[in-house]
């Protein structure tokens, strides 16, 4: 029997009003809530490749809201076209994609992210694919309307993911070796923590640029291709600065 099994059975259940300065009356709360399901807000990120190693970087707030109501339309997103970051970037919706505008720049995927992971060899958060997350937001919905947690799920990758309740939701990737006769992976090594919604996360969000333009700057660039000590170009040291 887990902790938190037991933490409740311990709990006294004739105290309606628990004291709002304990830790366990938070957590008597959220398990109490049954049924009270709220749908996740979504927020859009696209990838960076950035050290030889994928980031996901999250939209301001003005852009992903203008991409989830392009989204969710009713429109065809195939041919659906999004100008973000001061109209420096387009984005395809139907593509995932983010195109630069005025210069040449690999393309960067694009996600509508509703679900997170956190990374082995940092603290940023990564998201879930959309189809995925889709998965992972019925199971939660599931389990929250019939207050039936411990649900385990298994991911595309053979990763597995157990939701023990709003508060403790793990990732354990499959061990190597662990299913050479084909046998159903199990959670070993160490979990990884789970997040749905992107407020649970730690990741700065800026409000969006302003619609009226106060300055121009114009850069003369005179010094050859490189910009700085580690040889970027003047774009990628722009990109790094946004």
């Amino acid at each position: 029997m887990s902790s938190v099994e037991t933490q409740q059975e311990q709990l006294p259940q004739s105290d309606p009003s628990p004291s709002p300065n304990s830790c366990s009356s938070f957590e008597l709360i959220d398990m109490d809530a049954g049924g009270l399901y709220e749908p996740v807000s979504p927020h859009w990120f696209y990838c960076k490749i950035i050290d030889s190693k994928e980031t996901w970087i999250p939209f301001n707030s003005v852009d992903s809201q203008q991409l989830e109501e392009a989204y969710g339309s009713g429109k065809d997103c195939n041919g659906s076209v999004v100008p973000t970051d001061g109209g420096r970037y387009d984005v395809h919706l139907g593509e995932r994609m983010r195109y630069a505008v005025y210069w040449d720049e690999l393309a960067s995927e694009v996600r509508r992210c509703t679900w997170f992971y956190k990374g082995d060899k940092d603290n940023k958060y990564i998201p879930y694919s959309e189809s995925f997350s889709q998965v992972l937001e019925e199971t939660y919905k599931l389990a929250v309307t019939l207050d039936e947690w411990k649900k385990k799920l298994e991911s595309p990758n053979r990763e597995i993911i157990i939701l023990h309740n709003p508060k403790l939701m793990v990732h354990y990737q499959p061990v190597p070796g662990s299913d050479e006769w084909g046998s159903t992976p199990t959670e070993q090594g160490r979990p990884r923590t789970v997040k749905r919604g992107v407020e649970n996360i730690s990741v700065d969000i800026h409000c969006g640029e302003p619609l009226q333009i106060d300055h121009l700057v114009f850069v003369v660039h005179g010094i050859g291709p490189a910009c700085d000590l580690r040889f970027r170009s003047i774009v990628q040291c722009e990109i790094c600065s946004e």
